[in-house]
């Protein structure tokens, strides 16, 4: 039944349990203590009267318990109020009585051999009767004292007890009741929230107030994990955008070109080979943008597989990758700066990828009156970096914080002239950062523009 109820209330009935059973516990202890305590303090009392008593008996030199009617006085001056003393013969009949509101008949009389206690009851009254045998003649003494006064204090104590225990189950109950609501401000604010996402979208935030605790810290994280879950969601958003845009262009010129040669280009062959071509080149474009989203998709999704993981020289991919593009790209100078040996962790075809993606950038937005790349490669502390420079149209300073978004291209006309998709700089930014990386971009308008990473070097 409790599993079924909120955790307010979980909270404030387990509190409340808790500090009821160790007030109860509490109380039951001291009580326990205080009644041990008076049973030995009356024992200790009656003690000293025995050897008060036996003192007298030696001083006044009794042999005979017949002797002892002569001393009442004394005997009834030292018994204190309900009390009674009596004293038996060696057969263990009573010789001699005093009593304070302690009839005799409530206690039967009993020969002892050593010093004891016992504790009778008659009816509601509670006796301690201490027992020792005589030393000045043979017989037996007895101390018999009824408890009820401490009874009385004791069940005093008792109702004392019992209405704070009381009171302190609805104390607790109420503090428990104010402390989970305390604690929970945070949680349910948390819950109110996440019903506004559900309402409203996911521009709602949980309110977090100044403290520090964990649950505040929970807001804070709930608030950050929306905030990357609302950039994510609109990330898509635009990607799905975006990818519709891109794959719609080439599939309505490739209609319109079927759409064209269906009516009446069939029968003319200029029409027809040029339509051919056309859609041709359309579909090698949808095939290489294929390509380029699974690219981007598996850099995004894949966990790093570190048992693929190797010690790569950056400088020999460079050197691979530039050779390959001087052969494709004669006319273009790619010139090393520093070319220092540098070995990062990495599958050695993901940095390729890299490089090549950084080179074709590099020279696609090139300007044609310099057409030159620099790059350079250097160790600094305990990582590796590389920089790719080309002189080319640069990109704006406005420009510059989107780079790396899906489908983003600083100069559209010529972006697509040239053949890019807007997918390059997305796919190296998450090739990069799974292998713990940082990429970043400086440029200037018309001056050209560096891309600069770095890697964790790798001691041999």
């Amino acid at each position: 039944m409790i599993k079924k109820l909120p955790i307010k209330w979980k909270l404030t009935i387990w509190s409340s349990v808790l500090l009821s059973v160790l007030f109860i516990s509490y109380n039951l202890l001291q009580y326990i203590v205080i009644e041990k305590w008076s049973v030995s303090y009356e024992q200790q009392n009656m003690q000293h009267q025995l050897t008060e008593i036996e003192a007298f008996l030696k001083e006044k030199s009794i042999r005979d318990p017949s002797e002892l009617q002569r001393y009442d006085h004394y005997f009834a001056t030292i018994n204190e109020k309900n009390q009674m003393i009596r004293i038996l013969d060696e057969k263990g009949k009573p010789v001699f009585t005093v009593s304070h509101s302690v009839p005799s008949s409530w206690v039967k009389p009993k020969k002892a051999t050593s010093l004891q206690y016992e504790i009778v009851h008659h009816y509601e009254d509670r006796l301690l009767i201490l027992r020792s045998p005589m030393t000045a003649f043979s017989g037996t003494i007895e101390i018999v004292r009824n408890m009820e006064t401490f009874d009385d204090f004791r069940d005093t104590i008792f109702l004392v007890m019992v209405a704070t225990v009381a009171g302190a189950v609805i104390l607790s109950f109420l503090g428990g009741s104010i402390i989970a609501k305390q604690l929970l401000v945070n949680v349910q604010a948390m819950t109110n929230t996440v019903k506004r996402i559900k309402k409203n979208g996911l521009n709602e935030r949980v309110p977090v107030n100044d403290t520090n605790d964990e649950l505040a810290q929970l807001g804070k994280l709930f608030n950050d994990l929306m905030d990357d879950l609302e950039q994510s969601f609109l990330q898509q958003k635009q990607f799905v955008e975006d990818a519709s845009h891109e794959l719609r262009t080439p599939l309505t010129i490739i209609k319109g070109h079927l759409t064209m040669l269906n009516r009446w280009g069939k029968h003319d062959p200029n029409v027809l080979n040029k339509s051919l071509q056309s859609s041709l080149k359309e579909v090698e474009r949808l095939n290489q943008l294929v390509h380029e989203l699974l690219e981007l998709s598996r850099a995004e999704s894949e966990a790093p597989n570190m048992t693929e993981w190797e010690m790569v020289d950056v400088r020999l991919v460079m050197d691979s990758v530039i050779r390959n593009f001087e052969n494709v790209y004669a006319d273009y100078t790619f010139r090393q700066i520093r070319s220092e040996s540098a070995y990062i962790r990495i599958v050695a075809r993901h940095l390729e990828q890299i490089f090549v993606i950084l080179l074709d950038n590099a020279v696609k937005y090139s300007q044609e009156s310099r057409k030159e790349i620099h790059v350079s490669i250097y160790q600094e502390d305990d990582v590796a970096k590389i920089e790719v420079k080309d002189f080319g149209i640069g990109i704006p300073q406005a420009d510059l914080p989107y780079v790396f978004r899906r489908f983003y291209r600083v100069d559209k006309a010529r972006s697509r002239k040239q053949g890019g998709n807007g997918l390059g700089l997305s796919i190296a930014k998450r090739l990069v950062e799974k292998y713990g990386g940082t990429i970043s971009i400086e440029s200037k308008e018309g001056q050209g523009t560096t891309v600069v990473m770095a890697f964790p070097v790798v001691r041999l």
